[in-house]
């Protein structure tokens, strides 16, 4: 775990532009988060009654979770009702200044609120306009709430993830979220280089069901993707993905070369095997993974995690010990790695959270920063548009908009 500050020349390639984010839950706020950490300015647009969703949830401190935390440091959080007259003009202004605007409400809702993409971009030429739904915009569940419970399910995640090619179980992190909050943050930079040249913006669509299903395509089916009937088929994958377990913790180890099995299987206890067919090449291991599975799961030596990791090591055998959520923070290539950076902020106090993983010119780059509380900018954000303090306070009043001091 490091304290160290940020290097002050690291190269921040999305300075000077601002994102305006219009969103719940993880895929924008994310996005939009990242986009921070590579120098843009991002105001979030939140409604007043209880802002964003990931705020109560978990562990949290003044309001303010460690979830919602995680993809929010560094924005500013104008808390106002899209649905009343003044939410609707305040981010028509904001879009007319602003390089991308992202959101992830349902298909046609921003169409009814006044705040389509034809309507801000006719504002703005050179907005670039980012629409994020569950299932896309055409279909039978095109209107229907996606969470990443669901879109893991839909998508052949869950399937993956069992032995049993008919069982089912999830991945036990937002991985369909961040998926496609990356894909938006690529796309969303695709589009300003784009700009550049063009000197216009563009409407952007994207799926959550179709950005997890490319992710998941390139490996997951890739017993599904050859159709003819002369292919050679293999079995999938997934009894491959087994760890070490010893009674001192478990090793994680990618055998993948015949070289590699002839470390692995000896170390485990079943030199025999080496002189097997099923053993005797990558063809024949990857036709039959669950025989493969089966050894990998059910080691015959307690060696240990320190002997084996030492001795696969030896053998350049790809592993790492598996390491507890406890164990992360004082890893030593993690801490070589300046991975993970600590700091204080007024509202929350002492928080760990992990550096920018993008290094643009070798930089190690920080985003230490604070998260906004509901509402925390709302007058700089409307004052900066034109609002007087007299009009804000009214929008106030009404509950139409909400501030929220530092405490």
């Amino acid at each position: 775990m490091s304290t160290r500050t940020s290097t002050p020349t690291a190269r921040q390639p999305l300075a000077g532009l601002e994102v305006i984010e219009l969103s719940n839950m993880i895929t924008c706020s994310l996005a939009a988060m990242t986009m921070a950490a590579q120098g843009a300015t991002v105001i979030k647009v939140e409604p007043p009654q209880r802002g964003d969703q990931m705020r109560p949830l978990g562990t949290q401190k003044n309001g303010v979770s460690g979830f919602f935390h995680n993809c929010n440091r560094g924005k500013r959080s104008l808390a106002i009702d899209l649905k009343s007259e003044a939410g609707v003009e305040a981010v028509k202004k904001l879009a007319a200044r602003a390089d991308v605007l992202l959101h992830n409400y349902r298909p046609g809702v921003m169409d009814r609120i006044g705040l389509g993409s034809d309507v801000l971009r006719k504002i703005n030429p050179r907005l670039v306009y980012v629409a994020v739904s569950g299932f896309g915009k055409q279909g039978p569940m095109a209107d229907k709430p996606a969470f990443d419970h669901v879109i893991q399910g839909m998508s052949g995640l869950t399937n993956l993830q069992s032995p049993d090619d008919n069982g089912f179980d999830h991945i036990r992190t937002f991985i369909c979220d961040k998926v496609t909050s990356y894909t938006v943050c690529q796309a969303a930079t695709a589009a300003l280089v784009a700009r550049a040249t063009t000197g216009e913006g563009q409407h952007i669509d994207i799926s959550m069901l179709h950005a997890c299903l490319a992710f998941m395509w390139p490996d997951g089916m890739m017993h599904k993707t050859l159709k003819d009937d002369d292919r050679f088929e293999m079995s999938p994958g997934a009894d491959y993905f087994q760890t070490l377990n010893f009674s001192d913790g478990a090793v994680a180890v990618a055998a993948l070369t015949d070289t590699h099995w002839q470390a692995v299987l000896p170390l485990i206890g079943y030199p025999e095997l080496l002189e097997t067919p099923l053993f005797s090449s990558i063809a024949s291991r990857m036709s039959n993974m669950k025989e493969v599975g089966k050894v990998l799961k059910n080691p015959r030596l307690d060696i240990g995690v320190d002997k084996a990791v030492a001795a696969l090591k030896a053998a350049d055998v790809p592993c790492a010990p598996c390491l507890h959520q406890n164990e992360i923070e004082a890893n030593e290539q993690i801490q070589a790695i300046d991975a993970l950076e600590t700091y204080v902020t007024k509202a929350m106090g002492k928080l760990t959270v992990p550096r920018p993983p993008v290094q643009f010119d070798g930089a190690t780059t920080s985003q230490a920063k604070p998260s906004p509380l509901l509402g925390e900018h709302s007058r700089q954000v409307l004052s900066e548009l034109g609002w007087d303090n007299s009009t804000i306070d009214q929008l106030v009043s009404t509950g139409n908009v909400v501030i929220t001091p530092l405490p």
